[in-house]
């Protein structure tokens, strides 16, 4: 199992979330170093959550999963409300 962690993101239309997925040292599988800081803002408004997509495929390669048949919107490892 992993954990995920949200990291800000700037957007052009304001604040956002980056999820990362974490190994069990608690690094990102990426290996972008993640900031501590709170990742909601006090009014809790967010205008866009993705999913970073090197740390989905890594998950994806090392889980041996398959995207068969999922939403091309889900491949590219973003999320939709």
């Amino acid at each position: 199992m992993y954990n995920m962690r949200a990291e800000r993101l700037a957007t052009e239309n304001g604040p956002g979330l980056l999820w990362h997925v974490l190994d069990r040292d608690g690094r990102s599988l990426c290996g972008q170093p993640l900031n501590g800081k709170v990742t909601v803002s006090p009014e809790g408004v967010m205008e866009r959550e993705d999913y970073c997509h090197l740390c989905m495929k890594d998950v994806a390669a090392t889980g041996g999963a398959s995207f068969a048949g999922a939403p091309a919107y889900a491949q590219r490892g973003e999320r939709r409300a």
